[in-house]
């Protein structure tokens, strides 16, 4: 059973991902092709970063350029370190977890966990 996320999936005329918050955690959810992928939105190198520039099925992280499949949650490119960008908080594992993203036939995105 999926969790109804109350995002109409028209959001994805305009744009190819959004973030999420689903039970306080942020969740990216990218349209690739005709299929919406869910990956966790948080950069698993030092957890710092929402995983928010997104270009077709690879998210990048902002804080040290990662980069993610969002299809898969495996890290395709490793962190650049920048000492200016410090970040605060756990290490996360990679694989990111990754989520079944259905639509509705109301129009609404739901994830399943």
């Amino acid at each position: 059973m999926g969790m109804r996320v109350n995002i109409l999936v028209k959001v994805f005329e305009r744009r190819n991902s959004i973030i999420a918050w689903v039970n306080n955690k942020p969740i990216l959810i990218v349209k690739y092709g005709d299929k919406f992928y869910g990956m966790d939105a948080v950069c698993a190198h030092m957890g710092c970063a929402l995983l928010t520039d997104v270009n077709g099925y690879v998210a990048t992280c902002p804080a040290h350029l990662a980069k993610y499949d969002v299809r898969t949650g495996e890290l395709i490119e490793k962190p650049m370190v920048r000492p200016e960008a410090p970040c605060e908080y756990m290490q996360v594992k990679v694989p990111l977890k990754t989520y079944k993203i259905n639509v509705t036939p109301e129009g609404f995105l739901e994830i399943e966990e």
